[in-house]
Order: structure tokens, then C-alpha cells, then sequence
């Protein structure tokens, strides 16, 4: 699991705060393998935690999201980082 630190407001001031972020590596993987590792790492996390998931595969811009988003959770962006590669970020329902 990968953490990462992010700045958030508090009264006027900013607290170093802990925000769980899973990231799930799909680089190299075709359907149907990407979705079915989304659920089962969304099923694993706790409600309001993140999961970044990274691939290449382009049926899984639109499949990974679609199939989070019918499990209820939501999909917080859909992000291209480079030539043939995609990070999309889903939270926890």
C-alpha cells in the first residue's frame, strides 16, 4: 500500500495529515484482469479511501471506471500521464 502526505487546511493553519492512497499497478494486463483487481482491491479498503489504478490498456479507460462506478463508488478522475498511459483514481464507497 502506498501512502502519501497532503496538506490540509485547519483553522487558518496547515497540518501535515496521512491520506491512505492504494495504487494498483495494471501496466502490462488486458480485460477482463484490470476490473476484476479494481473490485477486489476496492473490496479489501475502507470507505473514503482512494485507489489509483495505472494502466495502459485503452477498453480500461472506460471499463475499470464504469464498473466502479456501478459497485457505487465514485470515480474521482480519469487522468491521461503519458503516451498510452492512464491513471484513474476511485474512492471507496
Amino acid at each position: 500500500m502506498h501512502f502519501s502526505r497532503a496538506l490540509r487546511p485547519h483553522n487558518g493553519i496547515q497540518d501535515m495529515e496521512l491520506a491512505k492512497r492504494r495504487v494498483l499497478d495494471l501496466r502490462g494486463y488486458v480485460c477482463p484482469y484490470p476490473q476484476l483487481a479494481t473490485l477486489r482491491a476496492l473490496r479489501s479498503m475502507e470507505p473514503g479511501e482512494e485507489l489509483e489504478v495505472m494502466t495502459d490498456n485503452p477498453p480500461s479507460v472506460q471499463n475499470v471506471p464504469a464498473i466502479a462506478k456501478r459497485e457505487g463508488h465514485e470515480v474521482v478522475g480519469v487522468y491521461q500521464i503519458g503516451e498510452g498511459l492512464w491513471k484513474i483514481v476511485i474512492r471507496r464507497r
